[in-house]
């Protein structure tokens, strides 16, 4: 990992707030296995931290599958919603994910969530994708520094 743990979270936590969200968390994207990793997080459970899901499993898996935005106001009633053991996200109604791209490639998957019912707009995926512009800056600059 490029950049430790706590510096990703502080990175999270800074999102969220900038968002103005209960949740931000940042995956990362293993495309040969099909699969992301959450390594970072502000506002689930820190047990949560190096939970792994395929492309195939639940909303955030749907964002790297289709290299879109996801978004579900209501995600407990969505048909591909996926609960993470020990997340505690079960308290969290509303979802926005994001593909993160390099070079063309899938970082990572960045999601933000809020405790009540939100529908997420144009202006929200934009803002979502500015700030997600801003921390695949640093993620790569660290991936050079350690290359």
């Amino acid at each position: 990992m490029p950049l430790s743990r706590q510096t990703l979270r502080t990175h999270v936590s800074g999102l969220r707030a900038e968002l103005g969200v209960d949740v931000c968390t940042l995956y990362l994207a293993y495309p040969a296995e099909r699969s992301l990793e959450i390594v970072a997080t502000d506002g689930l459970s820190d047990g949560a931290i190096g939970a792994r899901l395929s492309y195939d499993q639940g909303l955030t898996g749907k964002v790297a599958r289709t290299d879109g935005p996801v978004a579900a106001r209501d995600i407990q009633r969505h048909p591909e919603y996926f609960h993470i053991e020990g997340s505690d996200e079960e308290q969290h109604k509303s979802y926005l994910g994001i593909p993160l791209h390099h070079d063309g490639a899938l970082l990572g998957v960045l999601v933000v969530q809020t405790r009540e019912k939100k529908t997420f707009f144009a202006r929200d995926i934009k803002a979502l994708y500015s700030v997600g512009r801003k921390l695949v800056d640093e993620l790569t600059e660290a991936l050079q520094q350690a290359g």
